[in-house]
């Protein structure tokens, strides 16, 4: 049996009651069936720094820099060194007593390639903020 990344594990954990929420807040329905009809329309989707937020849901995922500064730098190297799909994997843990969560591992499972390619945009940009910010990657 294949252990689950540490750093996702960990991140998730801490993260998930915000991202439940966060999630009972809105029509959380209504809104994957609008992250997947924007990732249908634009399977080519590239993320630029313009602020723009295609799916927030991912980027509100993904995205936690204060939880960066509670991790030591071979965390962060384990992290840098992951794929989308183990987060996906941490997160699905909680899909089976949580139905947001379910909703959301569907939507990142139906479209995988889709999100892999936009966390591999995210990630080198996360890095370079780190090795700014003097972290040893």
């Amino acid at each position: 049996m294949k252990l689950p990344n540490p750093v996702w594990s960990k991140y998730v954990a801490e993260q998930m009651p915000e991202w439940l929420e966060w999630f009972r807040n809105i029509h959380l329905k209504s809104y994957v069936e609008l992250a997947d009809k924007f990732i249908q329309l634009n399977p080519f989707y590239v993320p630029t720094d313009d602020g723009s937020e295609a799916v927030e849901i991912f980027d509100t995922m993904i995205v936690n820099h204060d939880f960066f500064d509670t991790v030591t730098d071979a965390g962060v190297r384990v992290w840098a060194n992951s794929g989308f799909y183990e987060f996906v994997e941490a997160l699905d843990i909680y899909s089976t007593r949580y139905p947001e969560i379910k909703l959301i591992c569907r939507l990142f499972n139906n479209n995988i390639n889709w999100f892999k390619r936009i966390y591999q945009f995210l990630r080198a940009e996360l890095i370079m903020e780190l090795r700014n910010d003097g972290r040893n990657l």
